[in-house]
């Protein structure tokens, strides 16, 4: 029997799902959050707080992303918090450095004085570029529902996007595509869609590769305070609003009593807790996990296909000397050291951590392949990261302090004397811990999302990164305000029937 009932219950604390509870808390319904099992952002390391993944924010211009902002009260607050740099963002090639300025007259100087001979190409692709995200801008801001499913929304998305050059498919103009195909300048914005997206490069349709491209070109920058701050930001809107989160509980099965709604037991205290609709924000096997038969999950592969992972994110976070970075260097950097696979391409990250010290992250993809989390520790990894950061650090031996890779399954440890350090979480650690790359067998929406947001399970509904994957950070907003959207239409209908000249009745 339930101890309480809420109107919607959220499961995970991932973007997607925080900013679907925080947008259902604002428009009145009682939320409820549950962690998932979850481990906290960050962990320290001696004195330092690291954070495993982090938020690389694009498209942080997107109407979508402002209207949601602006609905939680934290525009203002995400904008202050944005780290200011002169440069957006850099490209560290094997013979080549890109420093990548919004402004278009900056970033084409640039190219004529580092790429002279493709400069006329890349002023062609930088303007029509331009022209795809305003085109894209008048979608996204219109408030449709990603995916469409219904009739009426797939009517309303079909009128919306007739007016720019892409099929429904995302098919047409493709970026990058005068240069050759084994151009640097090419093969770097390639290598830069995985790190700011949840599809590989192949997986990629013309639209969302040119979407991405031109959220690069206006800008990629990162939070102070990083995913740590805006978790718990949302945290504090959501129970501002009179909902309840538990970072810590964890929701063990789910059960669907009809019109009633939902049961769903908890795993820790095995209580049980009523609920109208349930907000699914960790990915679609945890659900499988969660129903008591995967029956009615299985018309639904077979219409869009089940995910499969192809690849895993890694980070490798190193502690320097600030005498030692080179001043050139900007916080954000891309490292190619292939010619031509993606997975050896690192997104390098510097924060200053005091005025003597910079913390290094690399971030990189790991072939599937290549991991066995019941195997040996992953050794490549750091020698990978490491080879990668001495490529553009001339004097890092001197003046590195200690590294630590939180999902090889090796301790941190000192450079200098190959010491071991002590961590917060040592637990929680180890090649599990990577996030997934999904391949998806379908998408839709001009390439944007992947699998739908309702379930065949009644009042059940996907809001995690498996849903938009194909635009990243902006797609999680696309993703949070579409589930918003239909859940709060629900509760809408509900009230007007409670509000009809019938309701006041007497029988």
């Amino acid at each position: 029997m339930p101890t309480s009932f809420y109107d919607v219950v959220v499961l995970g604390t991932h973007l997607e799902p925080l900013l679907c509870a925080a947008l259902l808390a604002r428009a009145g319904l009682r939320v409820l959050v549950l962690g998932q099992g979850a481990p906290e952002p960050s962990y320290a390391v001696a004195d330092v707080e690291v954070e495993p993944h982090g938020l690389t924010i694009t498209g942080a211009q997107s109407p979508i992303v402002q209207n949601t902002l602006d609905e939680l009260a934290l525009r203002q607050d995400v904008r202050q918090r944005m780290v200011d740099r002169i440069n957006v963002f850099q490209l560290l090639l094997s013979e080549h450095r890109l420093d990548v300025h919004p402004e278009a007259d900056k970033w084409l100087a640039e190219l004529a004085r580092e790429l002279p001979n493709v400069r006329r190409q890349a002023a062609d692709i930088t303007r029509t570029l331009g022209e795809v995200r305003g085109e894209l801008d008048a979608v996204v801001e219109r408030g449709l529902v990603w995916p469409p499913e219904t009739f009426l929304e797939r009517q309303q998305f079909s009128l919306t996007t007739t007016a720019q050059r892409y099929d429904r498919q995302g098919q047409g103009w493709t970026s990058w595509n005068q240069l050759a195909i084994g151009h640097p300048l090419r093969a770097a914005f390639e290598a830069l869609l995985p790190h700011v997206s949840g599809l590989l490069p192949a997986q990629h349709s013309d639209a969302t590769r040119a979407r991405l491209h031109g959220h690069v070109l206006s800008g990629v920058t990162e939070l102070t305070g990083g995913w740590t701050w805006f978790r718990e930001a949302l945290f504090a809107r959501i129970r501002s609003w009179g909902s309840d989160v538990r970072p810590r509980d964890r929701a063990a099965s789910l059960r669907h009593e009809g019109r009633r709604g939902h049961t769903i037991r908890l795993a820790r205290t095995d209580e049980e807790i009523g609920c109208s609709q349930i907000a699914h924000g960790t990915p679609i096997s945890e659900l499988l996990q969660l129903l008591p038969e995967r029956g009615p999950m299985t018309a639904m592969f077979e219409r869009v296909g089940e995910p499969r992972s192809r690849a895993y994110r890694s980070s490798v976070h190193v502690l320097m000397d600030k005498r030692g970075l080179p001043s050139a260097l900007e916080p954000l950097a891309l490292v190619r050291t292939g010619a031509t696979n993606h997975e050896k391409a690192f997104l390098l990250r510097s924060r200053d951590v005091d005025e003597d010290r910079v913390l290094l992250t690399a971030n990189r993809l790991i072939e599937e392949h290549l991991i066995d989390t019941g195997s040996s520790p992953l050794r490549f990894v750091r020698e990978e990261a490491l080879d990668a950061i001495r490529s553009i650090v001339p004097f890092f031996d001197d003046h590195g302090i200690w590294i630590d890779s939180p999902h090889d399954g090796l301790p941190p440890c000192a450079l200098r004397n190959d010491m071991e350090l002590s961590c917060s979480d040592p637990w929680t650690r180890g090649p599990h811990t990577m996030r997934p790359v999904y391949e998806y067998p379908t998408r839709r929406a001009l390439g944007v999302c992947a699998l739908p947001t309702r379930t065949p399970v009644r009042g059940v509904f996907l809001c995690n990164e498996q849903v938009a994957p194909g635009l990243g950070f902006e797609g999680s907003f696309l993703t949070a305000t579409s589930v918003a959207k239909i859940i709060g239409s629900h509760y809408r209908r509900q009230d007007w029937l409670r509000r009809g000249p019938w309701a006041r009745r007497s029988v």
